[in-house]
């Protein structure tokens, strides 16, 4: 069996005009050789590969004390302290840790899921391809294939950037379309779990030499890799580029990082904080082997900026619900992110700025309970949201969140349709179900221009469920202007609130 390997060629810092790297510290590097770094999203945990230490699984120990190495790169961890140092690094006790070459691709906003290279058999061998493994109590499951669609690669060498949404892989493979010796591809994960054959990004990517080692910035769009094509500064340069479109293949002009990041030798596998102001990467070192480096940016080369986005889905007793939570861009609907709640019916995930999201929540019993959030004010706190859902029988109530009119209008806008085809499923998923659409205002204006608008816009969602294929009879809306506020209307928060569409569940039989 032909044995796949990460392609890890070094930095020597020797070779820098200008020292601007900065070692990650004492805790991380060691005599041993430390390699291939991943970053959680929030920037809190570093992943690595360790190599020829004892506490590895390929390490075999010779009776005077001596070790030989035996694919012996296994996976270990640190955690970031609040005032920015590394805690002692730890080797990882999980089935992913073999005598093969093991090594991280990419984790989940939540810590709880990590990616790793290679598929592991039960009878202890290894195969190319992409695992998942789960941290549940503590302790990591046995890892779990990724099913990417006609999945192969010419080459011996490879290298995977996971997305920070966990939906979307770069590998840099060889096959039978690649332009060059060596390409990099996009494969996407689908409705049914599978990901997609992998795409090839394109000749505005890739060359008739080698693109390696991707890495997919936080924003979903910027892309850094290596390439030795002719024009750069040394054997293998650093590269970014930036996609244009939702085809994956048009792309902007790569552009070199430049000399301040490129050396006379060779620059590749650098990684890219989910701050995007810096880069990690491995390097030589005069005395000691390979140690992990920081360096910063240039502003001109960094990714858009994100934040992370978590919260709870919750019953109305505020208990935790696992569920699966999907992000929407309601500009135009386009699902852009899901993702799960833990078993407390915690979530946790990593959006670009500049747009408005709807998050959207389902799990079996319930009905789906739906909010946004508008990053659009470039903000980069961490924002808390919570969810609660309602069971799925008579009585139930919910407000219908993902729900946009203009100021005195009952015309819906584009961004309320993702929310009522989403419902549109729900109820013919259930056709049994007789619902009741109620219209509620603020106390702006009059009674009676309150109680109209209400009715409008009740009727407005009623109109387009009917068109949608909801049997009319199963369908009625009421108008209640501003009888029945649930907030004051002496704030403006409060009279958001109270300008609302609720959705009472009248019959399920």
């Amino acid at each position: 069996m032909r044995r796949f390997i990460v392609l890890s060629f070094l930095v020597i810092l020797s070779l820098w005009a200008q020292e601007k790297a900065t070692p990650l510290g004492d805790t991380i590097n060691s005599r041993y050789d430390e390699l291939a770094p991943v970053l959680s999203p929030d920037g809190n945990t570093l992943y690595f590969c360790r190599e020829g230490h004892p506490e590895n699984i390929g390490v075999a120990t010779l009776s005077n004390g001596a070790s030989v190495l035996r694919d012996d790169q296994d996976i270990w961890v640190s955690y970031k302290l609040a005032n920015g140092t590394w805690t002692e690094t730890k080797h990882i006790k999980a089935a992913f840790n073999s005598v093969n070459y093991d090594f991280p691709i990419g984790t989940s906003a939540d810590g709880k899921t990590l990616y790793i290279g290679n598929t592991y058999h039960r009878n202890g061998q290894v195969s190319p391809g992409v695992s998942k493994t789960y941290l549940r109590k503590g302790k990591w499951s046995y890892p779990e294939p990724l099913r990417i669609h006609n999945f192969y690669n010419e080459a011996n060498l490879v290298n995977y950037s996971l997305s920070a949404d966990e939906r979307t892989l770069i590998l840099n493979v060889q096959r039978k379309d690649t332009i060059g010796k060596m390409d990099l591809y996009v494969s996407f994960l689908q409705p049914d779990d599978t990901w997609s054959e992998p795409l090839n990004l394109g000749r505005e990517i890739n060359s008739p030499f080698m693109e390696v080692t991707p890495f997919l910035a936080a924003d979903n769009k910027t892309l850094y890799f290596a390439s030795n094509r002719p024009g750069g500064y040394g054997q293998f340069d650093m590269y970014m580029s930036r996609r244009l479109d939702n085809s994956w293949t048009h792309w902007t002009e790569p552009l070199n990082l430049g000399p301040k990041i490129n050396t006379a030798g060779n620059d590749i596998n650098y990684i890219i904080a989910p701050s995007g102001d810096y880069a990690i990467f491995a390097s030589d070192t005069p005395s000691k082997g390979k140690d992990l480096y920081r360096i910063s940016l240039p502003e001109e080369v960094r990714p858009d900026k994100s934040v992370i986005v978590y919260g709870r889905v919750v019953n109305k007793n505020g208990e935790g619900i696992q569920s699966r939570v999907v992000f929407e861009r309601l500009s135009d609907g386009a699902l852009l992110a899901r993702t799960e709640t833990n078993e407390n019916g915690e979530f946790k995930i990593q959006l670009p700025l500049d747009e408005v999201y709807g998050i959207h929540a389902e799990s079996g019993g319930f009905l789906p309970q739906s909010a946004n959030i508008d990053l659009t004010n470039k903000s980069t706190r961490e924002t808390p949201i919570e969810l609660t859902m309602y069971p799925l029988k008579a009585g139930s109530k919910m407000p219908i969140n993902n729900l946009f009119f203009k100021k005195g209008s009952y015309n819906l806008s584009r961004a309320s349709y993702a929310e009522l085809n989403r419902l549109t499923k729900i109820f013919k998923k259930y056709p049994h179900l007789k619902i009741e659409i109620g219209g509620h205002t603020d106390n702006t204006g009059t009674p009676k221009s309150n109680m109209n608008l209400s009715k409008n816009r009740a009727r407005a969602v009623m109109d387009y469920l009917i068109e949608a294929g909801i049997p009319r009879n199963n369908i009625k809306a009421v108008g209640y202007g501003q009888e029945r506020p649930v907030a004051t209307n002496a704030t403006a928060a409060g009279k958001k609130r109270n300008r609302r569409v609720e959705l009472t569940i009248l019959s399920t039989e």
